[in-house]
Order: structure tokens, then C-alpha cells, then sequence
């Protein structure tokens, strides 16, 4: 009779909040998430040829989910040759989905679930690391700001311009403010920026005696005169905004939107165009009040004022190509002077705040020459971060390569002196010769 076999117990039901916790923490999702990177990284690198740097970041890398891949344009920047319109609709996750699972990963994989022995010490510091470089990313996308400051020769400011960061500003003109401080109302580019095709919204501020109506805003635009021409457009003041192609350098374009100003106290609406790189804002009069209306990058104010005391440059022998150039400028911070020197890949660092050498320009003002410096300035509290990252995880992995590497020098030695001892006893037993 054939013996019966017994029926394992059940296998208890895992909870599903440890089904979660094996799925967040597993090597496999680690391995998907960095595809994806890399295909998104190719994706967007190829997308940049047409679509421009600012637009691919923000399609490929500041968004959560992507929904739609331009082969057309890949296949050009492969030099594949295609006429045409390729847009494929997909779902694939953005980055910063990706780096969100990417870093619950490292820190339930590669901080929490790991062994904790001294042999797993250097990894532990190297998925830490990495941790902090993710974090590092968050808090630069959230709050660094990124612009430019253009100074002529004995000229001083204390405030920069954002490169993408749009706003209209309103500020009172007359009557001045007393304390001589310039005090501007801002509306905040991502709350108009869609206002296009005959799109309006307006604008109500208790500090302000008229309602502002902004309408057809423009991403690339030049004002036009409607005389003679005939347009279907808006038009204020005998002007028009001609729709312009986009530019690929996202700060270089002149976005423009038309505007509509209605006292609160009655009395007849005003109409106007904002164009980014008009000579002078749009006024208006409400009562004994002036006001002027621009469409503007945001500007962000400097801890301390620069002024740019001399620029040089050397060019190329025989040419007029920049070889290297280079801002003198004093650091003015209160009634405090310091001489400093920004030239190419020698920033000046200080209060948080990191101004590079970016451009020059050349011209004349006055019936004389006037040379002129734009300053890149960056505020990121995170800037040297990844630096720190980085020396951390190559202590982490130099560390876990030499524990490595004794492991296995120790492991020959022990297994020659386990095998030796019994020969050595086997022969001593086997050579001793029989007593007759």
C-alpha cells in the first residue's frame, strides 16, 4: 500500500502592504526604471535638434507622463530622411516619475532591505549617496532660479533677469513713490500663458484702480502696423502682433499678448499690446494715477551690486573669434568695495550666488565704442551637492572594492591550511612502521 503523503500546511497570506514593500524594494523595478531613463534620455536628446533644448527638458525630464514621441524628428536627427509628420502617441512615464521611483527604490532596496554588515558597508554609502544626488535634483528643479545680468562699462545693478521665467509687471509711474523704491504688482507667466486663440482672463487687484483684461498671448511675436495690411487679429492703437516662428533658444523668443485696461470707478476701457522687447511699457492714466504695463522676464534682486569696471577680450590671431573673455568688476555690499575678476570657467561665488562670464557685445553709444558683459547668474541651494554625492559614492564603492579584494586574499590562504592539516596527520599514521 503506498504511503500517503502528508498535505503541506497553507502558505500564510502575504499582506499587501509587504507585497508593495518587495515590489518598491526589488532589484528588477531598479532595472526598468534605468531603461527608461535611457530611453528618454535618447529620446530627448534626438527631439532637441527641432524642438530646442528648453522644450525637450520640459517634454522629456520636468514632466511626469509623456504622451505623444516625434519620430519624424528623430528619424531627421539620425539623418534618416522622412518629409513629414511622425507623431506617435505613447505612455511612457516622465522624469520625474521616474526619479520618484527611482529613489523610494534605493532607499527601501538599497538603505532599508540591505544586510547591515561590514561587508555590505560601502554599498549602504554608495546607495545613500545616490539618494542624496536624487535629492539634490529635486531641490534645484524647485528653487533655483537661473538668469542674466548685462552691464556696460562703469554701469551697476543689483538685480537679474530670469532666462524663461515670464511676467507682467505693473508698476505706478506717477506719483513716485517716496521712499524712491520701485514697487511692481506681478502676474505670474503660467496664469496668462495659455491664453491663446482668442483666449482672455482678467486680472483684479484691490491695490490696483483698474481691472486688467489679458488676451491672445503670443509665444514668438513682432507688433505690426495694420494700415493697409488686412489681418483678422486684434489690433490696439493701429498695430497688430505677427505670429513669428518659435525659436529653438526658448529665452530668445519675444512673446507678446494684447491687454485691455477698465477703470473700477468707470470711464472708457483702454486697449494695448505687451511685447517683450518694447522700448517702453504701456501706460496708462486712471484719475491722477500713471500706470505702465510690461510683459517681461522676472527679475530677482541680488544680494549685493556689481559693476563692471572694464572687459577684455583676445581673439584669435588674424580673426575677431573670442579666444577668451574677461569681466573686472567690484563686488559693492553695503559701503563695503571688493575687486573681482569673472572670466571663462572662473565663476565668482559668493552669498549663494554663482555669476559666470556668458557673453560680450560691442557697440556704440554716443558716437563711442562701448563694450558691454552679460553675467549668467545662478542661485541654487543645492550647487555643489552632487559634488559631495560624488565623492561619496567613490568612497562608498572604493571602500566595498578593498573589502572586496581582502575577502578574497583571505580565502586561499584558509582553504590550503584546512586541506593540509589532514594529509599531514593521514601521513604520519600511514609512514609509522609496524613494531614486529
Amino acid at each position: 500500500m503506498p504511503a500517503v503523503k502528508p498535505t503541506p500546511p497553507p502558505r500564510p497570506a502575504v499582506p499587501l502592504h509587504m507585497k508593495l514593500y518587495h515590489f518598491f524594494a526589488s532589484f528588477g523595478l531598479a532595472t526598468v526604471v534605468l531603461v527608461f531613463l535611457l530611453l528618454i534620455t535618447f529620446l530627448g536628446t534626438l527631439e532637441q535638434v527641432e524642438h530646442g533644448l528648453f522644450d525637450s527638458v520640459r517634454k522629456y525630464f520636468d514632466s511626469f507622463l509623456i504622451t505623444s514621441v516625434d519620430l519624424a524628428c528623430c528619424l531627421r536627427a539620425m539623418h534618416v530622411s522622412y518629409q513629414g509628420n511622425w507623431n506617435l502617441p505613447v505612455l511612457i512615464p516622465g522624469g520625474m516619475t521616474l526619479m520618484a521611483v527611482l529613489t523610494v527604490n534605493m532607499i527601501l532596496g538599497g538603505l532599508i532591505r540591505i544586510r547591515k554588515t561590514g561587508r555590505t558597508f560601502g554599498v549602504i554609502v554608495t546607495h545613500g549617496s545616490i539618494v542624496f544626488m536624487l535629492v539634490a535634483g529635486l531641490v534645484s528643479f524647485v528653487f533655483k532660479k537661473e538668469g542674466a545680468v548685462r552691464l556696460a562699462e562703469g554701469q551697476v545693478a543689483d538685480e537679474f533677469q530670469s532666462f524663461h521665467d515670464v511676467v507682467i509687471e505693473i508698476e505706478r509711474l506717477e506719483p513716485v513713490s517716496k521712499d524712491g523704491k520701485r514697487v511692481a504688482l506681478e502676474i505670474p507667466g503660467r496664469q496668462f500663458q495659455d491664453l491663446a486663440g482668442g483666449k482672455a482672463r482678467t486680472f483684479v487687484n484691490k491695490d490696483l484702480p483698474f481691472d486688467l483684461m489679458v488676451m491672445n498671448y503670443e509665444v514668438n511675436s513682432a507688433p505690426k502696423k495694420a494700415a493697409g495690411s488686412s489681418t483678422s487679429r486684434e489690433v490696439a492703437d493701429g498695430y497688430f502682433l505677427q505670429t513669428l516662428k518659435e525659436e529653438l533658444e526658448q529665452e530668445r523668443n519675444a512673446d507678446g499678448a494684447y491687454v485691455k485696461v477698465t477703470p473700477k470707478k468707470g470711464g472708457e476701457a483702454l486697449k494695448g499690446i505687451l511685447w517683450r522687447f518694447a522700448a517702453a511699457p504701456f501706460s496708462v492714466k486712471v484719475g491722477d494715477e500713471v500706470y505702465g504695463i510690461s510683459l517681461t522676464r522676472k527679475t530677482y534682486k541680488l544680494p549685493f551690486s556689481v559693476r563692471l569696471d572694464d572687459f577684455q577680450r583676445e581673439v584669435h590671431p588674424g580673426t575677431e573669434r573670442a579666444r577668451k573673455f574677461t569681466s573686472v568688476i567690484t563686488k559693492i555690499t553695503g559701503e563695503k568695495e571688493e575687486k573681482k575678476i569673472i572670466t571663462m570657467n572662473e565663476p565668482l561665488r559668493d552669498e549663494g550666488f554663482a555669476l559666470f562670464q556668458s557673453a560680450f557685445d560691442v557697440g556704440e553709444r554716443g558716437g563711442a565704442m562701448v563694450e558691454s558683459s552679460t553675467l549668467q547668474v545662478v542661485n541654487n541651494p543645492s550647487d555643489h551637492w552632487p559634488l559631495y554625492a560624488m565623492l561619496a559614492t567613490m568612497a562608498g564603492m572604493l571602500g566595498h572594492m578593498i573589502a572586496q579584494l581582502v575577502r578574497f586574499l583571505r580565502k586561499p590562504a584558509s582553504r590550503s591550511s584546512k586541506a593540509f592539516q589532514p594529509e599531514t596527520s593521514s601521513s604520519a599514521s600511514t609512514t609509522n612502521p609496524a613494531t614486529p
